[in-house]
C-alpha cells in the first residue's frame, strides 16, 4: 500500500449468496473505513475478424451482459454503492488471471478478493495463476 493513499481493494465477483455476503462486509468498511472498493465482473471477447462476421460480435456482447447482470446483482446486495466503482473487465485469451493482475496494478489496488472462489469466473487453475502472477496480494 502507498503511504497516505487510500487502501484499494479490488473484487473479483461472480454471482453467489456467498459473494453477495462478502461484498456486504467490503461496502460496509468502505462506508465506514474510507476504503476503496471496485467489484469487477469478466466478459471474455473474442477479436472482431472482419465486416461481415457477427458471431464474435455477439458474443462479446453476450459476455457482456451476462457481466453487467453480474453487477446488477452486485448493486442489489451492496444496497449502497456510494463507496463502490461496478466495472466489467473484458479481456481476451486465454488467460483472464492476467488481465485481473493487471488491472489491479493499474487502478492501485492493494488487494484482489475473489469474492467466493465457487461461482468465480476464475477456475481454481486461474486463481492460481492469479496468485502466482500477480504483483498484488490474492485471498479467496
Amino acid at each position: 500500500m502507498t503511504t497516505g493513499a487510500i487502501p484499494h481493494t479490488l473484487v473479483v465477483y461472480g454471482s453467489s449468496s456467498r459473494a453477495d455476503s462478502v461484498l456486504q462486509e467490503l461496502g460496509k468498511a468502505a462506508r465506514e473505513g474510507g476504503r476503496r472498493v471496485t467489484v469487477l465482473s469478466l466478459a471474455a471477447e473474442e477479436p472482431d475478424s472482419g465486416c461481415c462476421d457477427t458471431r464474435s460480435v455477439l458474443w462479446n456482447e453476450i459476455c457482456r451482459d451476462l457481466a453487467r447482470e453480474h453487477l446488477a446483482r452486485a448493486s442489489r446486495a451492496l444496497k449502497s454503492t456510494e463507496s463502490v466503482e461496478l466495472e466489467v473487465l473484458t479481456y481476451r485469451g486465454r488467460h483472464p488471471a492476467d488481465a485481473v493482475a493487471r488491472e489491479a496494478v493499474a487502478r492501485g489496488a492493494d488487494e484482489i478478493v475473489v469474492a467466493d472462489p465457487a461461482a468465480s469466473p476464475l477456475g481454481r487453475r486461474e486463481r492460481r495463476r492469479l496468485r502466482r502472477r500477480s504483483q498484488v496480494p490474492v485471498s479467496e
